[in-house]
């Protein structure tokens, strides 16, 4: 024994940890460098040995800017981890999302405490499945029969905030943090559509479903990040209240289903409410014959709010704060709009759809510029992939960097200039624009989330005049190093919101002059 022991102090003596520390490091440099499969992939040294910094970059919310750098530095595709890869070329991204062959990351997978779901499942027939089922519900024709609803939650609640906070004010300006506005808004809209009971938490304060998609959302990204955190005593110590918060919810979903089958019963299934909800409980796949359990349809629920809440109302505050910055174009969509529209009259999707090409062009730019969407990681499949003459093998991983493709010079022509003329009769340009992903598993919301803003931005601009304040930071006249306004600073965490919403997203609106 006493021999084990002067043997392991001689080994561990501090020069020989050194030299051992050393010596790995070493061949983990000469393995990146002449042996890793990725050794062809251009990337730096240090994201060629190291998870860390990716890590660093997600732990700060500046995934984005890490891709865009990587691409400026080495091109459209880089490497960012020992096995990882990023990819910004458009034709690469749609082969890795036009297939259901490129699994989700195994991330996805560690989330447990809702069932499987649309936005969570590695299984592409569940994904299949899943799609047929609410594909229907979240279809534009399906939705445009709830635009009472959706305009009753969301742009007519807004604007009874807005001419109150007017009527209030001493000179008949109001200043507004559009941010909250608009994120209790979208809020607001798919509770009430999918849980079947008015919510009006922009004008109530009741912030009850707010709360617990904040902790479902934090508790998601806990258990990606940190899967400790399901067992014990990590849940106990770091993540008793979320789950706490969670179950809440889940109950609260479950009795709204619960709820509406009582009121069915009682009417003989008469009249059935046009509403997320109800399409969801009588969802079927046309394929398999199966519907959704109640469970499932309350997780898919709590998934729209957590998918579709911030991506939404995100989208809204990166387009109001672009056409702030870009006098001009202000100009012109108020022109469009009023144009088109009487002074008072409420407009609904269709119509904006097919009058305001303009307004709807620069929402596309501002989800260009500011994808509210994070990277969308996938697994490389059996017999590997080669993008751009380079071999990635199986069981390494790939990342669509949705910001960089979205700025990539091969696919944009001036990709950091604000100019919606791109898109405007350019069916083309608009099908590369990757925010909403695309391929099998492009986001089954986005017919909502457009319905939403366009309306939104429609009736807003039709009604009210707005002012950048005397003391923001960010205005048309505050330029970077290409002459272009600088745009408000920015965090990721899976969307990407403004970093300072209560200094950055604040507006002077007032009533429009006639």
């Amino acid at each position: 024994m006493t021999l084990i022991i002067s043997t392991a102090l001689a080994v561990f003596q501090p020069l020989n940890i050194c030299i051992v520390l050393s010596l790995y490091f070493l061949w983990t440099v000469v393995y990146a460098l002449y042996f890793s499969p990725l050794r062809n992939v251009p990337g730096s040294l240090w994201q060629r040995i190291s998870i860390l910094p990716m890590r660093f970059h997600d732990l700060c919310g500046s995934e984005r800017d890490f891709m865009l750098n990587n691409y400026k530095t080495y091109g459209s595709i880089f490497v960012i981890e020992p096995q990882k890869v990023g990819l910004c070329d458009y034709n690469d991204c749609m082969v890795i999302l036009g297939s259901h062959s490129f699994l989700k990351d195994l991330h996805y997978s560690r989330v447990d405490f809702i069932e499987p779901n649309t936005f969570l499942t590695r299984d592409p027939e569940m994904n299949r499945i899943r799609r047929r089922q609410i594909g229907p519900a979240l279809a534009t024709k399906n939705l445009l029969n709830m635009e009472s609803s959706i305009f009753a939650a969301g742009i007519q609640q807004l604007m009874e905030k807005w001419d109150r906070a007017i009527a209030e004010s001493s000179d008949g300006k109001a200043r507004i943090c559009y941010f909250y506005d608009f994120l209790l808004m979208a809020f607001d809209i798919i509770s009430s559509l999918g849980f079947g009971q008015e919510h009006r938490s922009l004008t109530t304060g009741d912030r009850r479903i707010v709360e617990w998609v904040r902790q479902s959302f934090l508790l998601m990204l806990m258990q990606m990040v940190a899967p400790l955190v399901k067992r014990r005593p990590f849940k106990q110590i770091f993540a008793s209240s979320l789950y706490s918060g969670v179950r809440e919810f889940i109950e609260f979903g479950s009795k709204a289903i619960e709820q509406r089958k009582k009121d069915l019963a009682a009417s003989g299934g008469a009249n059935k409410p046009k509403d997320i909800l109800q399409s969801f409980v009588d969802a079927e796949d046309p394929v398999s014959r199966i519907r959704m359990t109640p469970s499932q349809v309350t997780t898919e629920t709590i998934i729209g709010l957590l998918a579709g809440a911030d991506t939404g109302s995100n989208t809204l505050c990166w387009t109001l704060h672009l056409l702030l910055l870009h006098p001009k174009y202000l100009r012109q969509v108020k022109k469009e709009v009023r144009s088109a529209f009487e002074y008072g009259r409420l407009i609904m999707f269709s119509e904006a759809k097919e009058k305001l090409l303009l307004l709807e062009a620069c929402i596309y730019e501002s989800m260009r510029l500011r994808p509210v969407s994070g990277d969308l990681p996938r697994c490389i499949p059996a017999g590997g992939v080669v993008l751009q003459k380079l071999f990635i093998p199986e069981g390494y991983t790939c990342s669509v960097a949705i910001a960089a493709a979205n700025m990539n010079a091969t696919t944009w022509e001036k990709p950091y200039v604000f100019y919606p003329e791109r898109f405007v009769g350019n069916n083309a340009n608009k099908r590369m624009m990757l925010t909403f992903s695309a391929g099998v598993r492009v986001c089954p919301g986005r017919h909502l989330a457009w319905l939403e803003m366009l309306t939104t931005l429609a009736n807003i601009l039709n009604s009210y005049e707005f002012e950048i304040p005397n003391d923001a930071l960010f205005t048309p006249h505050r330029r970077d190093k290409r002459n272009q306004p600088i745009i408000m600073p920015h965090t990721t965490a899976i969307t990407c919101a403004p970093k300072f919403h209560d200094r950055d997203c604040v507006v002077i609106v007032s009533k429009r002059k006639l």
